[in-house]
This record gives structure tokens, sequence and C-alpha cells, in this order.
């Protein structure tokens, strides 16, 4: 769970900091934002904006909700499969016992 979590977080947060930067290494016209589309994150991010300030603040916030992200899927894919085992468990044990 541990490996899936830092996984998705390093992978979440190196993405929002690329995509960031990009557009603030690309520009935009004279009188139209940078990155008007990816500054809405703004809104769910608190204190992050499209500058290489809340590119960094991206990057922790994509590390922390990525790997939280990916600690849940992690979980849910870990409880699964023990259903499934024990499932298989039982129904050995009950076709043992049909044999006996």
């Amino acid at each position: 769970m541990i490996a899936m979590a830092t996984a998705t977080g390093t992978v979440v947060g190196l993405l929002l900091f690329i995509a960031t930067a990009v557009l603030l290494i690309k520009g935009a016209a004279p009188g139209i934002a940078v990155g008007s589309h990816l500054k809405l994150l703004g809104i769910y991010l608190p204190s992050y904006t499209v500058t290489w300030v809340g590119a960094l603040l991206g990057l922790l916030y994509g590390l922390f909700l990525g790997a939280i992200a990916g600690a849940i899927t992690a979980g849910m894919w870990n409880f699964t499969h023990y259903l499934y085992v024990a499932a298989m468990v039982i129904r050995a044990s009950w076709m043992r016992m049909m044999v006996d």
C-alpha cells in the first residue's frame, strides 16, 4: 500500500508541476492570462496559482492528494483480493467435506 501511495503521489505531483511549468515557459499572447483553465485549481487547492511558487505548491498538493488516492486504491484492491482468497478457501473446504 505504501508503494502504491508513493508512486501515485509522485506521478500526480510531477504532472501538476510539469503542467504549470510548461504553461509558464510557453507563455501567452499579450492581454491573455497564462493558464486560465489550470488556475481554476486554486478553487480546490488553496494558494495555488499559475506561477513558479504555484508550481511548487502544486507539486506538494499532488504528492499529498495522489498519495491519499493511491493508498485508498491499494486498500480497496487488497481488500477485494482478501475476499476472493477467503471465498476460495471456504469453497475448497466445502468441496473437501463433500468428498469425505
